[in-house]
């Protein structure tokens, strides 16, 4: 496993349009390491986990919680598992709506 794997994969996301909107029908961790792996990127569950639990971690609780309350079912939930990709969304992509 690379260690820089994740971080670029998380970027890229950021900067390919194509490779942000394959993010869109994902409603899983797995899913979304399934997907990076099928973009090529060599990341596993656990450095995912590490990843995310320490991004999480350093939300406000209100924050925690609208990301836990977020419909998997929503284009926009696997954006919403990233500060980096949260910072992508415009205001009022709220999951409320499809």
């Amino acid at each position: 496993m690379n260690s820089q794997e994740l971080p670029r994969f998380v970027n890229e996301v950021i900067r390919s349009h194509e490779l942000a909107t394959g993010l869109k029908p994902l409603v899983s961790h797995e899913e979304i390491i399934a997907y990076a792996q099928s973009q090529g990127f060599n990341i596993n569950q656990n450095e995912w986990n590490s990843y995310f639990e320490r991004d999480f971690a350093q939300l406000s609780d209100s924050t925690q919680q609208k990301i836990l309350a977020a419909q998997t079912s929503h284009w926009s939930w696997a954006f919403r598992q990233t500060s980096a990709w949260r910072a992508m969304l415009m205001e009022g992509a709220d999951t409320n709506h499809s």
